[in-house]
Parts: structure tokens; sequence; C-alpha cells
């Protein structure tokens, strides 16, 4: 959610751009309004993000303008919510070539992506969907994104796939991953919720492996500074071979892998 701190608001300009400096993957998540253009919210509401009310989809671009983004304490921002075009042009403008480094979350469902709305994203990502990737928990609306812009990668998160107390035992965690490859054959990068994989990891099967044979990646989501034995975690993830890892801590977590990494290696005995 762009977020380089925990504290801070989601879809900030600032994170943005501090992001695509630093060539780093970031996530948006996306709605859709009534006139077809996409817009950078977790809800599908404007009630919590916006000094706005009521369903993105009954609002329109214009409506929306004249709103202000919410802080985390609810308290009005200066800035106006942020539209998947400005990302894109933060994108043109930082000069980004790395493939599917801009996740776009996609809240909005499949019915509400409109033949306009879907052709009016095809347009604005152009000859930049290489460095975008739409993400779901229903599959069908990435594949219509996907069909409909060429260069967009295609991302899946299994969420719906499983129990949220992850009371599965190995035979049954092994099933989720070939659902989740039957599913989504042609997945970039899936996106594995941390709790998941560790839950796995103790039955003894390891998720990131057996999604990422193919070739794709596994983004582990979500992992900010204040979890409980966050080190254990990371070491647990990084060593599982998850590629990424999503956080609304970053700057904080980076500074730990980055110790991690210099932590000085014991010699073989």
């Amino acid at each position: 959610m762009l977020r380089r701190r925990k504290s801070d608001p989601p879809f900030l300009r600032e994170n943005l751009a501090a992001a695509l400096n630093a060539v780093a993957a970031c996530e948006v998540d996306v709605v859709v309004t009534r006139d077809g253009h996409a817009l950078c919210l977790h809800d599908r509401t404007l009630d919590r993000e916006t000094t706005g009310t009521g369903r993105v989809a009954e609002a329109t671009r214009a409506d929306i303008e004249r709103l202000r983004q919410r802080g985390t304490d609810g308290a009005a921002l200066a800035s106006a919510p942020l539209f998947v075009d400005e990302v894109v042009a933060a994108v043109a403008q930082a000069g980004i070539r790395e493939r599917a480094l801009v996740q776009l979350d996609v809240k909005a469902r499949d019915a509400e992506w409109t033949p306009a709305a879907l052709d009016r994203l095809a347009t604005l990502l152009g000859d930049r969907a290489d460095a975008f990737i739409a993400s779901a928990y229903d599959w069908n609306t990435v594949e219509t994104l996907v069909a409909a812009v060429p260069g967009l990668h295609a991302g899946f998160d299994p969420l719906s796939l499983y129990p949220r107390s992850f009371a599965l035992d190995a035979d049954g965690f092994r099933d989720l991953a070939r659902r989740t490859l039957a599913i989504a054959p042609n997945a970039s990068i899936y996106y594995l919720e941390a709790k998941l994989v560790t839950a796995a990891l103790e039955r003894g099967v390891n998720l990131v492996e057996e999604v990422s044979r193919e070739g794709a990646e596994v983004d582990a989501w979500t992992i900010d500074a204040d979890r409980p034995e966050l080190e254990a975690l990371l070491r647990r993830l990084i060593g599982a071979g998850a590629h990424q890892i999503t956080s609304n801590d970053p700057e904080r977590l980076a500074a730990i892998v980055a110790e991690m990494v210099r932590e000085p290696q014991s010699e073989p005995s």
C-alpha cells in the first residue's frame, strides 16, 4: 500500500516516488469508478480512506478528485486520492524497466471491469505494462485484465482456498498447492500469506517450492516490524525460498535483513 513505515497513510505519492527510485517492488490496491477510471484504494467504499462516502463504483472520477485522502488516524490530508494513471506516469518518469515491479492488487470485482474500463487501462499501461502485475483472489478477474492489457503480468493469491485456522495436514497443504497451480497455472507471482507458508513448513511442506517449480516467484505477505520473533520468521521465509516479502514497514525490515546478511558466517568444522 506504498507505506515506508506502518504509521504512514496508504498510497502517498512521495512513497511511490521513493519506491520507484529505489527500484523496489511496491503495491497499490485498485478499484474502479463508475466512469471506468482505476483508483488506488483498498476498500470498495470511500468512507475510510477518503473524505467521501459511498461505493467507489457509484462515483465518477470528477467526484473523487474533489475529495482528500485520510491518514491512519482518520484526519483529512491535503492530497487527493491517487489514480493509477499517476502511478504509470511515475513509472515512466523513473524509467522503470524491471518486470512486474508494481503490483496492482485488484479489489474491484470482475463485473465492474466494463469494456470501457478495460480499454482505458490498456491504453494507460501501454508499453509500460511489463512493469506491472495484476493480482487478485479471483483468477477470473486477473485473466480478464491480462487478456485486455498486452504485456501485463498475472499474479494469484489462493486466500479463498484454505481455512483461516490453517488447520491442514501435510497432504492438505500439498493439495492446496496443486489446486493453486491448477486454477492459476500461468501466474508469474503467487502471493502467499506468510502464516500459511510457516504453517505448511510446520507440517514439512514447503509451499514456496511447491508452487514455484515452473519458474514462478513467490511473495510472502504481510510481515511488519512488530511481528513476534521477527528475525526467526524472516529467516524461515527466506530459507524457504521466498523471492520477495510484502511489508508495511519496509524500511525497518530492510535494515534487519541487511544486518542478517552482514552476520559473520561460522567456519566449517
